[in-house]
């Protein structure tokens, strides 16, 4: 095994990373803020870490903290994201190497992940289940064809949306989400944290907030995201706070099809959170280790992960 270093990100040449960030996740956004807002700065002290064998960065484990309800008491948790070994380095015992290092940042790790990911966890003694699904649907067989033409998706035709309203995205709508989240959150034994100063970051301070939409439904608040890849339009449900049914389905199906958006994806546990048929469905992994046994136990009752809390939304 070469000279290898593990570091914190505020060690490395910001250049140097940035660059690294471009080759390894394929970023075709230009814009380093972005970069620097998905870990969360600010909140706890916990720093992605960074690999280097012989000076060249190879290697990046990334995070984002987070507080989660463990019956009735909050610990701060930590999601694993942004894993990711160049491939001559694979397989050379450097990812489990990264993987250890990590988990001395923080007593709870959880993290929704591939099976290559998971191979390793398991070697480190994460537990796992498979309760998760991400579903996509297509959203209008005549839209079914890719856009070659620049799209701006803060463009986006928001008539007739029937009982379906769209909301300002600003400090008001977000302090109302965020009372209700908390709210339904009082309910559960287990579940994850998103309180205001959450929402506010997740949303109000993400750079493409533009591509951001929130809708209401009656007693239902629903937070989207539009984004472009491969040139198909998708709108991804990112925060459900109540289970979706029939009638809101169509209306969402009717607001893409007026916008030329050619699937609907969204994370659905048993499908409890938008109850529409769907062509395509993959199983999310999700991995997860305490310090703590009757802890780790726990965390396995969690049932309220969407695409919002984790990196998914960003594949």
């Amino acid at each position: 095994m070469s000279k290898f270093h593990i570091k914190k990100v505020s060690e490395i040449d910001k250049n140097r990373l940035f660059k690294f960030y471009r080759e390894s996740f394929n970023y075709k956004n230009n814009n380093p803020d972005i970069l620097s807002w998905r870990y969360r700065p600010g909140f706890k002290s916990f720093e992605p870490l960074v690999l280097e064998v012989d000076d060249e960065i190879c290697g990046h484990a990334g995070l984002i903290a987070n507080d989660l309800k463990i019956k009735d008491k909050i610990k701060t948790g930590i999601w694993f994201t942004d894993f990711y070994v160049k491939e001559k380095y694979r397989s050379l015992g450097y990812g489990k190497l990264l993987t250890k290092e990590w988990m001395k940042i923080c007593p709870i790790q959880i993290t929704l992940c591939n099976d290559l990911s998971l191979k390793i966890f398991k070697k480190m003694d994460w537990s796992y289940n498979n309760n998760f699904l991400k579903k996509i649907k297509i959203a209008n067989l005549f839209n079914f064809v890719p856009i070659f033409k620049k799209s701006k998706i803060s463009e986006m035709n928001i008539n007739d949306l029937g009982d379906l309203k769209l909301e300002d995205t600003n400090s008001q709508t977000i302090s109302k989400i965020a009372n209700e989240s908390e709210k339904l959150l009082s309910e559960k034994l287990s579940g994850i944290v998103r309180n205001e100063n959450w929402f506010k970051w997740r949303v109000l301070d993400y750079p493409e907030k533009k591509n951001i939409f929130i809708f209401s439904y009656k007693d239902t608040n629903i937070i989207t995201e539009v984004k472009i890849k491969d040139n198909y339009k998708i709108l991804n449900i990112i925060y459900i706070s109540k289970p979706i049914k029939k009638n809101l389905s169509t209306l969402f199906l009717n607001f893409a099809k007026n916008n030329k958006i050619n699937f609907i994806s969204f994370i659905s546990e048993n499908n409890k959170l938008f109850n529409i048929n769907t062509p395509w469905s993959r199983k999310l992994n999700f991995a997860f280790f305490a310090e703590d046994s009757s802890i780790d136990r726990l965390i396995n009752g969690i049932d309220n992960i969407q695409y919002i809390d984790s990196d998914i939304g960003f594949i």
